[in-house]
């Protein structure tokens, strides 16, 4: 044998017994992973008729108020949605609460007194943060909804002060 095979052969050798002195990788396990979704239209639009609204609530005299707790007469109202993927929504509303009073908005004038809103069901809608109840609303295979809402003034302490009660809430709706 000359001496470039002899080298070859040695070669070859070392390679062999190096590569069988190192760990073998062991095969790793594998798999798929699927992701899945939707795109949606825009949630849904306010009809223009009820988008921005004035609800009188009414003219009430401070003895109507004798203990903390006590209501006016309910005044209903609507929103009214369209162009909606049919399914579930929320509904929130955000405004000034008295101190202490987060079911209530604050109004402009009187005191010890605030705003309630009200579903069509009398459950009480808290402000400023998300609700699952009684805010679902369902909309028709048509896209549209009609949510039915009250409003009133409650008292929250023992002394109401006379003077106008305003109040000012926005509402957002999400679908769910």
């Amino acid at each position: 044998m000359n001496s470039s095979m002899a080298f070859i052969l040695k070669r070859t050798a070392l390679g062999l017994a190096l590569a069988g002195a190192l760990p073998m990788a062991a095969q790793a396990a594998s798999g798929t992973v699927e992701f899945q979704g939707e795109i949606i239209q825009s949630t849904c639009d306010v009809t223009t008729a009820t988008k921005d609204q004035t609800v009188v609530i009414g003219t009430y005299p401070t003895t109507l108020f004798k203990n903390v707790g006590d209501v006016s007469a309910s005044k209903g109202f609507t929103i009214g949605l369209e162009n909606c993927v049919p399914g579930d929504y929320t509904i929130r509303f955000d405004g000034q609460a008295p101190a202490g009073q987060p079911e209530l908005l604050a109004v402009n004038v009187a005191t010890g007194v605030g705003i309630e809103i009200l579903d069509n069901n009398d459950k009480v809608f808290p402000l400023n943060q998300d609700i699952t109840d009684p805010a679902i609303v369902s909309v028709a295979a048509d896209g549209t909804a009609t949510v039915n809402l009250k409003a009133r003034y409650k008292s929250f302490e023992q002394t109401v002060g006379a003077g106008e009660a305003n109040a000012t809430s926005t509402f957002s709706i999400e679908y769910r």
